[in-house]
């Protein structure tokens, strides 16, 4: 079956944005050896909502435990060899899928996992790269619908055995997660359908302010008049739009500082006990072209 292509709803997103997990009480799991914790929430493709009635949650090795109001479930001390998770909901076809590999002793969240009333046969794939330089992110986990994989050297990673109909403007349906980067929450523009949805590059951004050594897209010098060393000014970047400070550096010795900000409209001040502070503005347009902000302190 051909594939289709869907978009990727993009943008910087903080980790208080990622899939919510909510853990509640549930069932001890039998039998020796190690143990772990298991917790998620359960959500139906067709309503964006929890179950009602609840879901039944099974492990392999552990008890059933029913999902809360709000879909949420824990499952505790399960076997941490465990590799099957079976949910059943009312009206819904019935979801089997392979644990990711579980952490002894730990609570391993599995995010928001989704329930379909049809099948459980679509797939995805795509690339996450660098949203400042498009090069490709190894190592990243990607996580949709409690399925986990993680980006080849190349950045590419593909999931199979997603619920049709997964997605849609405003909907969550999985994580990226990578060291030194922003949590990206997938919203797909589009719901996926039966067999191969290509998602295409999807950009993480690295954290906004100051990369020391990294990309930039506001940088400058901020000079001391009068001073042959420049060191030791606190250049603060604030957004424009809400007035939220984003950020703040201390120079280097030649005067120098750096941001990395996405797209649009900031404020830049410098300031230095016994200098009078100065604030400039900066419009970002390009994430391929840094802005130069220059500024001298007077006594």
């Amino acid at each position: 079956m051909r594939g289709r292509t869907l978009g990727i709803a993009r943008g910087l997103v903080s980790a208080a944005l990622a899939v919510a997990l909510i853990g509640g009480a549930g069932c001890g799991g039998g039998g020796g050896g190690p143990k772990a914790d298991i917790r998620g929430r359960i959500l139906l493709v067709t309503t964006g909502q929890p179950p009602n009635p609840s879901a039944t949650v099974r492990v392999d090795g552990a008890g059933a435990v029913t999902t809360f109001a709000d879909g949420s479930f824990t499952i505790r001390n399960a076997s941490a060899a465990a590799t099957l998770i079976e949910v059943t909901a009312a009206g819904m076809t019935a979801l089997r899928q392979t644990l990711p590999p579980l952490t002894e002793n730990a609570v391993n969240d599995l995010g928001t996992i989704f329930m379909t009333d049809t099948a459980y046969d679509a797939s995805v794939d795509g690339t996450v790269v660098r949203s400042d330089t498009l090069a490709p992110v190894a190592g990243a986990s990607v996580t949709i619908s409690g399925k986990k994989t993680t980006t080849n050297a190349s950045g590419f990673f593909s999931l199979a055995d997603l619920p049709a109909g997964l997605g849609g403007i405003g909907i969550a349906a999985g994580l990226i997660r990578a060291t030194g980067f922003e949590d990206k929450v997938l919203e797909f523009d589009l719901p996926l359908g039966t067999g191969m949805n290509h998602l295409g590059d999807i950009p993480i951004s690295p954290p906004v302010g100051g990369i020391p050594g990294g990309p930039t897209t506001i940088k400058g010098k901020v000079t001391l008049q009068g001073q042959t060393v420049h060191s030791g000014t606190t250049v603060t970047l604030k957004r424009t739009s809400d007035g939220q400070v984003l950020g703040s550096v201390t120079t280097q010795d030649d005067g120098s500082y750096g941001f990395w900000v996405p797209v649009g409209q900031y404020e830049v001040r410098a300031e230095r006990a016994g200098f009078t502070a100065q604030t400039a503005a900066a419009e970002v347009v390009r994430l391929d072209a840094t802005i130069t902000v220059n500024m001298t302190l007077t006594p």
